[in-house]
């Protein structure tokens, strides 16, 4: 989520579905690799295509298409595409994150700050964890 950028494609909102945002997340291998928390809330992946690692705390796990994954509440976690070619998965997120992708994309188009996007993922109950790009493979 904070690392380079990823695609998303939202197919609904929690205010629309009565609880849960779905988005569709995109990207080639090296992009994502940030964990984060988000506190009171769970987050699940169901991986459509290509390979992912999902980024814990202190561990890395390789996640292949056709794999869930739901994370529980109050748990660092992230996700970096590996392998050879493009993925895909479908993310199933908490409410507090109605609204975060396009914010996130209009301040990153007009140049906001890094303490300006740190503001913004505040808001909407995005809690940084630590930079996982760095743990050996």
């Amino acid at each position: 989520m904070f690392g380079p950028p990823l695609d998303l494609e939202v197919k609904t909102t929690a205010a629309e579905s009565g609880g849960w945002g779905v988005v569709v997340v995109s990207g080639v291998p090296g992009e994502g690799g940030w964990t984060h928390i988000h506190r009171g809330q769970a987050e699940g992946f169901f991986v459509l295509e290509g390979e992912i690692e999902l980024l814990g705390a202190e561990s890395v796990t390789q996640v292949a298409a056709g794999a869930f994954v739901l994370v529980p509440p109050d748990t660092e976690h992230g996700l970096r595409i590996v392998g050879d070619g493009p993925a895909r998965w479908l993310a199933v997120w908490p409410s507090a994150l109605d609204g975060f992708p396009a914010a996130h994309q209009e301040l990153v188009d007009g140049g906001a700050s890094t303490a300006t996007l740190a503001e913004l993922r505040r808001r909407h109950g995005i809690e940084p964890g630590r930079d996982r790009r760095r743990l050996a493979r």
